[in-house]
């Protein structure tokens, strides 16, 4: 029996592509709102049958990481690809006028369970671009220190640290990115002066094998020509 093959109609997938984009447009009027995000919820503010966003979006984390990927290519444009100083700082920068731009929704996802939940989802990725960030930066730092410089870096590229600053001191995402920058580069600056090897010293696995050339060591033979010690 010849097995029939795939049928793919453009239209029928331009029509899914539809439904999905008003389904995270309904997520994210929800989200704004401060509401429960709820299947039912979801489906009477798309205006489709809560069956249909089953479809889209089989389980919740399913229908949580389709709204923070709408938020990450529509708003922050963050790609946690960052690996220097430089590259951070411009990424951060990028998010921060994102922020901005999608001020209530962001705010939202800060005070709500639900946006927890969102935010959690990518935390992996961002772990790792802040770790390699910092073994980057600091490379002079000790292992101990490191992760403490990854999770200080994770606080000040943040939108809670935006948050407080657009709340607290008024500022715009101009002024509140170069604020944040100020203190990343201060505090990578110090680490590296703090933990940069002294001038002239050379680890011990690069040290010469043998005695040290400031003589023999103690209790050794004298060196040629000199009397042994009375």
């Amino acid at each position: 029996m010849k097995r029939r093959a795939a049928y793919h109609s453009p239209l029928r997938q331009e029509q899914a592509a539809a439904t999905r984009a008003r389904i995270i447009q309904a997520c994210l009027s929800i989200m704004e709102a401060g509401e429960e995000l709820t299947y039912g919820a979801v489906a009477a503010a798309a205006g489709v049958q809560e069956r249909t966003v089953y479809r889209h979006f089989p389980a919740k984390a399913d229908l949580e990481a389709g709204l923070w990927d709408w938020i990450l290519e529509n708003l922050t444009h963050a790609d946690f690809r960052a690996r220097t100083e430089d590259e951070l700082v411009a990424a951060m920068r990028g998010s921060f006028a994102g922020f901005d731009a999608g001020a209530p929704l962001i705010q939202a996802m800060l005070h709500s369970r639900q946006g927890l939940a969102v935010r959690t989802g990518q935390q992996p990725q961002r772990e790792a671009m802040f770790r390699a960030c910092a073994d980057a930066t600091v490379p002079g730092a000790p292992a101990e220190i490191r992760p403490r410089v990854a999770a200080a870096l994770r606080v000040l590229y943040s939108a809670s640290a935006w948050e407080v600053l657009r709340s607290f001191w008024d500022m715009d995402a101009t002024e509140a990115a170069a604020t944040t920058e100020l203190a990343i580069r201060a505090m990578l600056a110090g680490l590296r002066a703090a933990h940069a090897p002294a001038a002239g010293h050379v680890p011990a696995a690069h040290r010469p094998a043998g005695p040290s050339p400031a003589g023999p060591s103690p209790g050794g033979p004298p060196p040629a020509g000199q009397p042994p010690p009375g």
